[in-house]
């Protein structure tokens, strides 16, 4: 009988853990195709160099950073842009999952472009227009940004990144420029200015996230057909906002003429940003703007040149121009592997899916913990995501969770504040961090190790549970030093030794 429970058990893990790897497999199939979409590309010959601007280097060591994905989407309580895409169901797959041709013409010729689609389960499939039309119904009466910015010094944050517009087109401040922002729909309410004075009071780094794409700008001659299904498949219709097939056909001149107007709205969104607001610590783009590569437009778009003009010590995210100060990474899925030779940042969401507010569960307190030590362990700076509701505010939960992580970081926070890798002759066995003359281990809850090892040079003078403060043992024996965990006090969640060197 014991023989079957274990075997029972160790079928159940299996399924878990290949559940888990296939859910991460579909993110980054996602993620992949949603950069694809945005034109986000590496710039490998552009020569540009990282800031070695002295007020810049703030971020190689930025640490903990909070994400905030917030826009008209709320309203309805979906994910920012992307629900106004059709034809993601098809597109959205991994090369050795694609969908059958015979499948993908049934579909076309329904002329029900969301058929199959995830959104038909709880009725939140949406036309661009009817997307647009959340506008109205956007007036976040209990936004405060205080409280964002409070939670997130409580938790040992160093910077904030907030959507000023995503790919919807919904700007977040009056802007001169288009016309969907807080100017024709919110009476001229300004977002954007109490979130940086939030950041500023409580001594955060002020990001802000700049969506290269307007699909509202862009609607007349863009297809809201992802275009990954046009790519693979032949005879897919482009569509209009309203989801149906567009029966006229842009000329060249007529879509020079808009290149040219993208990029004169484009500049003017941008400089506003960085021009209305005093000193901005880092600009979060996310895709390239709605012009074609090499196309003459580009010289009156924004430029790299310009931006440094407007924010001589600011950082510049790569998801624009294919370069930048610093390498991203978006999703579970691609936390780093290895030490980061440059300055690197991991954005994922507290949220199990989704960007922005959904009925999405959160992801387990460990589960951040976890991601976040990682990346600190190897030199990666990690962006966590919120999504505020439609009143502007987090969900009880989220402020739960941010208690919870906060509560931890008031005990094990020097662990990662101001810390970095090991040092390149040391090793560990579980993922560490350092900081001067001490050296941090993490005691994971799926270690299941009865000791653990450091290698290192240099002497230890003694090894502390941050927990307790409860002295802990050690030997030494060919050049590593071993930790028995037997004596030692186990938390809830993931603890930290400490090891002090002579």
């Amino acid at each position: 009988m014991r023989r079957i429970i274990i075997l029972f058990t160790i079928l159940i893990s299996f399924f878990v853990l290949k559940a888990q790897k296939n859910n991460s497999t579909n993110e980054d199939d996602r993620v992949k195709m949603e950069n694809a979409q945005i034109g986000i590309h590496e710039d490998s010959k552009s020569g540009y160099k990282q800031s070695t601007h002295p007020d810049a280097q703030w971020f190689a060591n930025a640490g903990f950073g909070m994400f905030i994905h917030w826009s008209i989407a709320s309203v309805r309580e979906i994910d920012l842009s992307w629900p106004m895409m059709a034809g993601t169901q098809i597109g959205w797959r991994a090369a050795n999952n694609k969908m059958d041709s015979t499948e993908v013409r049934k579909i076309i010729d329904s002329g029900d472009y969301f058929s199959g689609h995830a959104c038909k389960k709880d009725n939140s499939c949406l036309t661009p227009n009817e997307y647009w039309e959340q506008a109205k119904y956007f007036k976040p009466t209990d936004y405060n940004p205080e409280e964002w910015a409070k939670a997130a010094k409580a938790v040992g944050m160093t910077y904030m990144v907030f959507t000023a517009r995503h790919h919807d087109g919904f700007a977040m401040w009056p802007s001169k420029f288009g016309d969907l922002n807080t100017k024709n729909y919110m009476s001229g309410k300004d977002l954007v200015k109490p979130y940086v004075d939030a950041c500023r009071k409580y001594g955060l780094k002020v990001g802000i996230y700049y969506s290269g794409p307007d699909w509202h700008f862009n609607r007349e001659f863009q297809s809201f057909m992802y275009y990954g299904v046009s790519r693979d498949y032949k005879n897919i219709p482009s569509l209009d906002a309203n989801l149906q097939a567009r029966k006229t056909v842009k000329t060249e001149a007529e879509k020079q003429a808009h290149y040219y107007e993208v990029a004169e709205y484009i500049k003017g969104q941008v400089e506003e940003l960085l021009s209305n607001y005093g000193k901005i610590d880092m600009i979060w783009f996310d895709g390239g703007p709605d012009i074609p590569k090499g196309n003459i437009a580009w010289s009156k778009c924004i430029s790299m040149k310009r931006i440094h003009e407007l924010q001589p010590r600011i950082v510049v995210s790569p998801r624009f121009f294919g370069y930048g100060d610093y390498k991203t990474y978006e999703g579970d899925a691609k936390l780093p592997t290895d030490i980061q030779k440059q300055w690197a940042e991991l954005c994922v969401t507290i949220a199990k899916s989704g960007w922005g507010y959904t009925k999405y569960p959160l992801k387990p307190v460990e589960t951040v913990l976890k991601q976040l030590i990682l990346c600190r362990s190897r030199n990666t700076n990690y962006l966590l995501n919120f999504g505020p509701t439609k009143e502007g505010i987090f969900s009880e939960k989220m402020n739960l969770e941010l208690d919870t992580i906060a509560r931890w970081m008031k005990i094990n926070g020097q662990s990662l504040t101001n810390c970095s890798a090991l040092n390149m002759d040391e090793t560990a066995s579980v993922p560490a961090t350092s900081k001067n003359k001490h050296r941090y281990l993490f005691l994971f809850h799926d270690n299941n190790s009865s000791e653990i090892q450091l290698k290192t040079s240099s002497e230890i003078k003694q090894l502390t549970l941050l927990a307790d403060k409860k002295k802990i043992q050690t030997s030494f024996r060919d050049g590593l030093y071993t930790i028995p965990l037997a004596s030692v006090h186990r938390t809830e969640l993931v603890d930290v030794i400490d090891v002090e060197l002579r």
